[in-house]
């Protein structure tokens, strides 16, 4: 799959908004973002099987994926599931740890 922001309606205005949303994540997680470009993340929260897909609705908090950042911190993947509310616009992203996650990314 070839990388996308949803609604973005230029490949410059798909970079512009990326930018800005690891920038966002950057400040309100003090962590280092870095480049990998993530499409679809799956992984297990309180027993239930959560799956994440830019461009769908998630079903943990049901809003529209916007991106998938990973950070690091500690030497730790953590990564970011990022919707309006959470991680794009306002709030902190969606938390995900690196144990017992399953990650598609982006074509290169």
């Amino acid at each position: 799959m070839k990388f996308f922001i949803p609604h973005a309606k230029s490949e410059e205005e798909e970079t512009k908004v990326y930018e800005a949303i690891k920038e966002f994540a950057k400040t309100n997680t003090s962590w280092e973002i870095k480049e990998r470009r993530i499409f679809s993340i799956e992984y297990t929260h309180d027993g239930k099987r959560i799956y994440a897909e830019v461009g769908k609705k998630e079903n943990l908090i049901g809003e529209e994926v916007i991106a998938i950042l990973e950070s690091g911190y500690l030497n730790v993947s953590v990564y970011l599931v990022c919707t309006p509310n959470r991680g794009v616009i306002r709030g902190m992203p969606i938390l995900v740890g690196e144990n017992a996650v399953y990650i598609v990314d982006f074509d290169k």
